[in-house]
């Protein structure tokens, strides 16, 4: 990893904005994961305060039957809209449970947790045939107590990330490229499947901020740049121009209250002479945002939910070659974060062979490839894989790795959704599927 190039994005003086330490409501998270317990009259009461104690300790919050079903606890039917489970502590909970889910209104699948005593499973099986029999769809989670427990902490995680990608702000500066022919989203359909706002801001309004001087700490940061390369074949003149559109995003987001955006980045450049590349890339350095390319919605989204949960900057990439023999796929563009690299060239762009691209050295290692698609963004696409080698071929964007998939290379060429894929560093895929599949549970 090449740390020492953080103090670039440091120098932009965007850190302090997106860390998320401005006075923002939105950037406190509710809890969202309900546990309702179930235990025989006759169990000991310190079975029930044990089980309770733990599960409130791992961040869920955990309701009595009465209290789920209390007018306060069901204000405005919110809480049917959260992720709620319930806990069979006991046998002789079957009844209670039944009874009580006529009342709740909670929508299917039901969730049950059961555990490895107290005669739990029996119950819950008990549960889930009469569930099945009345044509309502229902799954239990079978184990340990102990691993039940990390199973609810994790889904506390989850529910977190939810919150985030439900506040966020993602804008598309410009508009999608018109080659992006499979990857148009409708704004409404995503805002009620994710909440997440998507919004429309005209490319003349960073080009306009363009004209600005660069600021002294812009200049530093430029500086720091150029000397942190391992070379460079492009005028420093074009560098620091780069470095004003870095600038502009800055205000732009600080000035829209975006958590994310998507740059029409060819218009840009014809427009204003100036490729996006080196912009995205410090943009998407820092902690709190994310920055994508050509407009691509379903893209930079897909970066968002890949730095929410793995709280890494993704590389947004053309698939530009598929290897079904090995079974590898060949990434490409010519924007890269720099803190995920260890060394990098500044170039020029590969489409046009003008401005500034970054041409990344990947370590060999280890990394997740998804993308979300859809009217709604909620199909998906997710594998593991391990980056087997950096490319330079002249013929295709700059920074060029084969990554060598876990999943069949072929399910891209007769199943993509669309061209642009995300890699992050990291075996994510687990983690993505089933934070995936958390999600889709509502």
């Amino acid at each position: 990893m090449t740390g020492h190039y953080f103090l670039f994005f440091e120098c932009m003086g965007l850190l302090a904005f997106h860390q998320g330490q401005i006075p923002r409501a939105k950037r406190q998270l509710g809890m969202t994961v309900n546990v309702i317990p179930f235990f025989s009259p006759i169990s000991p009461s310190q079975l029930r305060v044990g089980m309770e104690a733990r599960l409130q300790e791992v961040g869920s919050r955990v309701l009595s039957p009465e209290e789920f079903l209390s007018p306060k606890s069901t204000e405005g039917r919110a809480i049917l809209r959260q992720h709620n489970s319930i806990l069979v502590g006991t046998g002789g909970t079957e009844n209670m449970i039944t009874q009580f889910l006529a009342r709740s209104g909670l929508s299917p699948p039901i969730i049950l947790l059961s555990h490895t005593q107290s005669n739990s499973l029996p119950a819950a099986m008990e549960v889930r045939a009469y569930l099945q029999k009345h044509g309502i769809s229902s799954r239990i989670i079978h184990a340990p107590f102990s691993e039940l427990v990390k199973t609810v902490s994790e889904w506390c995680g989850f529910s977190q990330v939810e919150e985030r990608i439900r506040e966020s702000r993602l804008a598309v500066i410009g508009k999608p490229s018109p080659w992006l022919v499979a990857s148009t989203v409708s704004t409404s359909a995503v805002r009620k499947r994710w909440g997440t706002t998507i919004l429309d801001v005209q490319l003349d309004e960073l080009i306009g901020l363009l004209n600005k001087p660069p600021s002294e700490k812009t200049e530093m940061a430029i500086e720091t740049f150029v000397r942190g390369a391992v070379c460079s074949d492009v005028p420093e003149e074009d560098v620091k121009k780069a470095g004003l559109v870095s600038q502009a995003m800055e205000e732009l987001a600080q000035k829209q209250d975006l958590d994310a955006l998507s740059v029409e980045c060819f218009t840009l450049e014809h427009k204003a002479g100036i490729s996006g590349c080196c912009a995205l890339s410090w943009l998407n350095n820092l902690q709190g945002m994310v920055a994508g390319c050509e407009g691509d919605v379903p893209a930079a989204f897909t970066m968002m939910i890949a730095k929410y949960l793995t709280k890494q900057p993704a590389f947004l990439a053309n698939i530009a070659d598929i290897d079904e023999s090995e079974n590898s796929v060949v990434a490409a563009h010519c924007t890269v974060p720099t803190s995920i690299v260890n060394a990098y060239e500044i170039t020029t762009h590969f489409e046009t062979g003008r401005s500034v691209a970054i041409r990344g050295q990947f370590p060999l290692q280890p990394v997740t490839v998804m993308k979300m698609w859809g009217d709604d963004l909620s199909q998906y696409w997710v594998s593991g894989g391990d980056i087997k080698e950096n490319l330079r071929n002249e013929t295709g964007c700059r920074t060029q790795v084969r990554v060598h998939l876990a999943k069949p290379a072929k399910q891209l060429l007769e199943g993509s959704l669309a061209n642009h894929h995300v890699i992050v560093l990291g075996d994510y895929a687990n983690l993505m599927e089933r934070f995936l599949a958390f999600n889709a549970r509502k």
